[in-house]
């Protein structure tokens, strides 16, 4: 079984998509609607796998060169670069800086041949765990790790990363053909080169961005106005890392943004008294938009945060703490302390400046799972609320499962309407993790 681990991105693409036949579409309709193509061959002309993707590609006139050296240079010109794996195997080390430089500015890369996935991962495996936004790779059989790694039976490997400015990974889009044909390798080279075309017109669809300078064309939950007030005071924890943005949109009835949330998860790490504690900070944006069309302005009627620690599963993965905790009505001002002792807390102080919140919190600690639901009462339009919930994981060692990573899941929802009543929902987000002392690792998303 090959898992997908994505680690914190800013722009959610299409993942991993594993073929074991072609589609159905001619070699034609795939370069309807996308620029002609250069193709680069960098292996050896005698190599089957090449000389059926020159046959393919001289048929429907697409230009391409082959080549057994390759340059930053050379690379300019290319608009896909295509590896042998046989290539991959014997030259692959000696030109990895230019693969990757190549990767670096955008081109997708396709290898072709037997264990191609391997031998292009071999080459260009360390830029992939450290840029990549998606990263392939196989069970190690605990339940809680991966081994970067695909099966023998791949022939055609296509990964192609976006590079964003200043983004620490790059939004990556995977394509990995099995027990394929080799009399269909054109077919497979022009189908990614579509799909990482369509990819990138996804980038000017509406997103949730991190920060200004990225300038998303319609990134419209960045410019509006914020619905609270927010203070977070952190003691006595390590910070790890997060996950996050995730974003999922709904649309009124003429194709227009209606409603968008936003999922990041902070986590923080100590120890004491031979535990292990983890502290997720979950940051939920709900922000309703005006349309501007037929449609009545939307605003957010409710928003859902529920984590899942699988305690049933792993005893030793114990829900600690959580907040804020009960059930409240018409709130303005949402204070919390939680903690593992004197000086090992988080405080949070919020304060909504439009409108305010009920909220009711619900706990099954046998099952390690707590679920946060909050109301609105008279928000605004083109406003975003932040909802920040917390909770704390401890792992004890004498119980199974109870060393770290912690390995839980993070869910979020969210339903939108107006004096129609409310109706309409995005898709739920959810990102399931392993949080380590140090670093976090996705190992999956759903949006």
């Amino acid at each position: 079984m090959v898992t997908a681990v994505i680690t914190a991105m800013l722009v959610i693409l299409p993942r991993v998509h594993y073929h074991g036949s072609v589609g159905t579409y001619s070699i034609e309709e795939l370069l309807s609607g996308v620029p002609i193509p250069t193709v680069c061959i960098v292996g050896y002309a005698t190599n089957p796998y090449i000389g059926n993707l020159t046959t393919g590609l001289g048929r429907v006139g697409v230009p391409y060169t082959v080549t057994i050296g390759i340059s930053n240079q050379s690379i300019v010109r290319c608009s896909i670069l295509v590896i042998s794996s046989d290539w991959l195997e014997n030259l692959g080390n000696r030109y990895r800086g230019v693969i990757i430089n190549a990767m670096q500015r955008g081109l997708p890369m396709v290898a072709v041949g037997p264990d191609a996935g391997n031998s292009l991962l071999m080459v260009v495996g360390n830029f992939i765990t450290s840029k990549a936004a998606l990263i392939v790779g196989i069970p190690t059989g605990n339940g809680k790790q991966l081994r970067p790694e695909l099966p023998v039976n791949v022939v055609a490997l296509g990964i192609a990363v976006i590079p964003i400015r200043n983004a620490t990974r790059y939004p990556t889009i995977w394509e990995v053909y099995v027990n394929t044909p080799l009399t269909n390798i054109t077919y497979i080279v022009l189908s990614i080169w579509k799909n990482h075309n369509n990819a990138l017109i996804k980038t000017n669809l509406p997103l949730y961005a991190l920060v200004p300078s990225l300038a998303m064309n319609t990134a419209k939950a960045l410019f509006q106005q914020s619905g609270s007030s927010l203070s977070v005071n952190i003691q006595g924890f390590n910070y790890v890392g997060y996950v996050g943005w995730y974003a999922t949109n709904t649309y009124d009835w003429y194709g227009n943004l209606a409603g968008q949330q936003a999922l990041r998860v902070d986590f923080y790490y100590t120890t004491a008294n031979n535990y292990y504690f983890f502290l997720n900070l979950v940051k939920h944006d709900i922000t309703g938009f005006n349309p501007h069309d037929l449609s009545p302005p939307f605003t957010p009627c409710q928003a859902n945060e529920a984590i899942n620690g699988y305690t049933s599963i792993w005893p030793g993965q114990v829900l600690f703490d959580s907040a804020p905790t009960g059930a409240s009505s018409n709130q303005v001002t949402i204070s919390y302390q939680i903690g593992v002792g004197s000086g090992v807390y988080v405080a949070v102080s919020e304060t909504i400046t439009q409108g305010s919140v009920d909220w009711n919190y619900l706990s099954f600690p046998a099952e390690g799972q707590d679920e946060l639901t909050w109301t609105f009462n008279n928000p605004s339009t083109e406003t975003t609320y932040t909802l920040v919930p917390a909770d704390i994981f401890q792992l004890n060692p004498n119980l199974s499962g109870g060393y770290p990573p912690l390995y839980e899941t993070i869910n979020s929802t969210a339903l939108f309407g107006n004096f129609f009543g409310c109706f309409n929902s995005p898709s739920p987000i959810s990102v399931t993790v392993d949080v380590y002392p140090t670093s976090v690792a996705v190992i999956s998303t759903n949006t």
